[in-house]
């Protein structure tokens, strides 16, 4: 489950994700909207009348949700939206690095996260091994409101991002591509991205 948004009081709620699906059916029961697939998969719910203090991406305590999954269940809908209370945004290490089998400019990177190494295929021109990078995993709301899932680069799965400081929005971040490297003694590998403290590396 991924939360997309909420703003004038509409909450937008991915349970799939949406690229390359095609969208056949808008359901709508009490004031909730199920959007489907041609399979009849679930891509998402619209709740409308909410009342939630701020506008934007938005994580959901697990009170939220079970009113939320209650209002589903009272409106005739049979999913369930889970809650999910691990960070989105951690230190992860770069432990390989191998290139892509159909990509000139994609490497395939194996990322230790702390509780489990990852996959993530990276177009980065200053990915290496032996670094610390900040991960996004699926599920991740990136500030400027992009969603974060898991997928695949040209045939090859790719389990979230490693993201740059212009995609964190971190200040003074610098305007080339690349990666952000974490400075030593940032954080321990599997810990959750401290945004504020992010705020000072380019200070």
């Amino acid at each position: 489950m991924t939360v997309y948004s909420y703003n004038l009081k509409t909450l937008f709620i991915y349970l799939n994700d949406p690229i390359n699906k095609k969208i056949k059916v808008y359901q709508t029961s009490d004031n909730i909207t199920r959007i489907s697939d041609e399979k009849d998969i679930t891509i998402a719910y619209n709740f409308v009348g909410l009342n939630i203090p701020k506008n934007g991406p938005v994580n959901l305590e697990k009170e939220q949700i079970e009113k939320l999954n209650n209002s589903l269940k009272l409106a005739g809908f049979n999913d369930t939206l889970e809650f999910n209370p691990l960070p989105k945004f951690i230190i992860g290490h770069i432990e390989s690095l191998d290139k892509h089998p159909d990509s000139d400019h994609l490497n395939i990177a194996k990322v230790n996260i702390g509780s489990k190494k990852i996959q993530i295929v990276s177009g980065s021109p200053n990915i290496q091994n032996d670094i610390n990078v900040v991960v996004a995993l699926p599920g991740a709301v990136m500030p400027n409101g992009q969603m974060i899932f898991e997928g695949q680069l040209r045939g090859v799965d790719s389990y979230g991002m490693m993201t740059s400081p212009r995609e964190l929005k971190l200040k003074n971040a610098p305007t080339v591509p690349g990666m952000l490297i974490l400075p030593d003694g940032f954080g321990s590998v599997g810990e959750e991205f401290d945004f504020q403290k992010g705020d000072l590396i380019f200070q």
